[in-house]
């Protein structure tokens, strides 16, 4: 009998009795605190969510965090509607307290409608079929989770930041219950919706609570010096909930059961520590139930880009047991924590100017055969130099899903992207999130959304030479820039010369000749999800467009979330975006520090500071007043204007000067700076 079916026997025999079907095994460190709530309750069904399994309910599709769903929305897709993106002409209809929305928020779907965690805007839910907005529940606090709908209550349950789990009634958002934890997080942390409860981070600790009346049933706790740092993920055919915590970079496996440690393994290598930074939050725990495995993506520091990664698996399996510390993605085995094989995974994300995030979750899609496959970004050096050597990917997780692989070995997909390029690839610092609806395969960039559907994946195919075949399908951008390929249309839709930044063929635009939309609005996260007969995509400047089936050119996309006269008054707030500023004064109007920048955008300033980072990454010279340079103001001086200056900038402008630049205020990456195009705009003080 196959490993996975017999435990998932001997669990469903073992739990109707109320008996733990595994004995806890401790790893590396004394079990911690588990508190149980004594109550009459029915044993767990097995299922990782209430809601119907092809629903995208909550956060990653289920409570595995597969972000995999069996639902396709059949190809071409046509334009329905958007909400806090484009209005009717293309320009900003922004609807949420400063455009964007928080990191790692999904749109999740049920009972008609489309449910969306805004921050302290609180939860938004819109109709599925239009996109008008149906209701909002503010005064809940910083809502920065995906929330999660379950079928069964017909309710919403939303973690705020506050520390509070909020459950709503799905048809109007009224509050039918809430549990405050005492503690508070600003993390992303969506909670798990399972038959019978809801389970949830928040602080040290994770509680599991019913979904009826939100009487708690048990609480996990670890020491008051850790975190909880990822949502929980599930796994039925264990009944154990897994989470990750920092700064001791554990993984550990909670007994569904009563709450109490099943097993607790520190994954990363010795050499690794949460300052270097290697890190879990921003990720989330992703369950291989059939296959039996947790899978855990961690953060690893800018350095690891620079790194020649092989073309073949014995090649990466040897570069990560000669280099433990680039090891990027861990496979736990869910009965004892144990790490049965290297992953050849490589990190990468949406990174600039000496900054890496966590980078692309994995993806796990159960085969017809039963067998369970992983789908994320990988690595292999071919062009230029290691920032062009991503490309999507499939691992396998034992030796019989692909014959002559086994448990770890990657094969790569063939994805025509540049369009035309002879030697395709994904830059590594840039890589996109991915996600899965059949054999239809997104990738979500900063500013644009890939999408491709699998044609030929059988065992012959897989390596560098010899790729899983590919249909690149409709590209989703962020604006057309390309004004004289297309004029701007309801459909959203331009045939040929897609162009934001970067030319992109075909497919689709949020907005039309509006710019870097996304510098201003950066959230760090753009994502797919795919639910009914909707294909969602969010976008980095927290615009949600749904695409359905149709005719791409047909004009027939409903009218937006917003009427035209709501846009006017929202647009006011939104008048001035990137380069495309209304310049009130040509000179400098004021004389600022580096910390009020951001109240500056869009005119002309002189901005003092003394220098804390200075960086080179080819494409421009980035200079900023702190560090780390995240959230703050920062001096821009593009590649191409480098032969102005005396010498490479980044020597004239060391760590320490006092220095004043004058310009423009724009955005970067949700960043105020300042492009510097010559040397005379910035003049050394000190």
């Amino acid at each position: 009998m196959a490993r996975g079916t017999a435990l998932l026997i001997i669990v469903a025999v073992l739990s109707l009795w109320g008996v733990a079907a595994y004995p806890p095994t401790e790893v590396g460190a004394p079990a911690q605190q588990a508190t149980l709530t004594p109550r009459n309750w029915m044993p767990i069904m097995r299922g990782g969510s209430g809601a119907p399994p092809a629903e995208w309910s909550q956060h990653a599709h289920d409570a595995q965090r597969t972000s995999y769903t069996s639902q396709v929305v059949a190809y071409p897709w046509k334009w329905r509607w958007a909400w806090n993106g484009p209005n009717a002409s293309g320009g900003l209809g922004k609807v949420t307290t400063g455009g964007s929305l928080p990191r790692n928020v999904q749109p999740v779907t049920g009972g008609g409608r489309v449910y969306i965690a805004a921050g302290n805007d609180g939860v938004f839910a819109l109709s599925e079929a239009t996109g008008q907005q149906l209701w909002q529940r503010s005064s809940i606090g910083d809502v920065r989770s995906t929330v999660g709908y379950d079928h069964s209550t017909q309710a919403v349950f939303v973690v705020s930041a506050n520390g509070t789990l909020y459950k709503l009634r799905a048809s109007d958002g009224v509050i039918l219950g809430q549990f405050n934890t005492g503690q508070s997080s600003a993390l992303p942390l969506p909670p798990a919706i399972l038959n019978d409860r809801v389970v949830f981070s928040m602080g040290n600790r994770v509680h599991a609570l019913t979904k009826t009346t939100l009487q708690p049933i048990w609480t996990y706790t670890v020491a008051s010096t850790l975190a909880v740092v990822t949502p929980p993920a599930y796994s039925a055919s264990r009944n154990l909930v897994i989470v990750a915590t920092e700064p001791d970079l554990f993984v550990h496996a909670i007994r569904n059961s009563d709450g109490g440690q099943h097993w607790r393994r520190r994954p990363v290598h010795s050499s690794r520590n949460f300052g270097d930074p290697t890190e879990f939050r921003y990720g989330w725990p992703v369950v291989a139930d059939n296959a039996g495995y947790a899978l855990v993506k961690a953060r690893l520091d800018w350095d690891t880009l620079w790194r020649d990664w092989p073309q073949t698996n014995s090649g990466m399996r040897q570069f990560l047991t000669n280099n433990p510390g680039d090891q990027a993605l861990f496979v736990l085995d869910l009965d004892d924590g144990s790490v049965p094989y290297i992953a050849n995974v490589g990190h990468g994300g949406y990174g600039d100017g000496g900054y890496m995030p966590m980078g692309p979750q994995p993806v796990v899609k159960r085969l017809g055969n039963g067998k369970d496959v992983v789908y994320i970004v990988i690595r292999a050096k071919h062009a230029h130099d290691p920032r062009w050597d991503s490309h999507f990917g499939e691992m396998v997780l034992d030796s019989t899903t692909v014959s002559g692989l086994q448990g770890g070995d990657v094969r790569f997909i063939a994805f025509d992207y540049p369009p035309g390029h002879p030697d395709p690839f994904l830059l590594t610092d840039e890589q996109p999130n991915v996600s899965m609806a059949g054999d239809y395969l997104f990738g979500a960039h900063w500013e644009a959304g890939f999408a491709l559907r699998i044609l030929d994946r059988s065992d012959a195919r897989g390596s560098f030479t010899n790729k899983i075949t590919s249909q690149r399908l409709a590209t989703m951008v962020t604006s057309q820039d390309n004004t004289g390929a297309c004029a701007f249309s309801a459909s959203h839709y331009c045939p040929s010369g897609l162009e934001n930044t970067r030319n992109y063929d075909f497919g689709f635009y949020i907005y039309y000749n509006q710019g870097a939309v996304y510098d201003q609005y950066w959230s760090e996260y753009a994502t797919w999800v795919v639910s009914n007969d909707n294909l969602y995509f969010r976008s980095v400047d927290g615009a949600i467009v749904a695409l359905t089936s149709g005719d791409p050119q047909a004009l027939t996309a409903a009218p937006q979330a917003l009427s035209a006269a709501q846009y006017a008054a929202r647009n006011t707030e939104y008048a001035t975006l990137n380069t495309q500023y209304t310049i009130r004064n040509l000179r400098p109007v004021a004389r600022i520090p580096h910390a009020e920048a951001r109240a500056w955008a869009g005119q002309m300033v002189t901005v003092t500071g003394v220098i804390r980072y200075a960086f080179n990454n080819s494409k421009q010279v980035l200079l900023s007043f702190n560090k780390p340079h995240q959230g703050h103001f920062k001096v821009l001086i593009p590649r191409e204007c480098w032969p102005a200056f005396s010498e490479p900038p980044e020597r004239l402008y060391r760590v320490g000067q006092e220095i004043a630049v004058g310009g423009l205020i724009s955005w970067y990456q949700g960043d105020p700076v300042i492009r510097v195009t010559q040397p005379e705009q910035i003049a050394t003080l000190r």
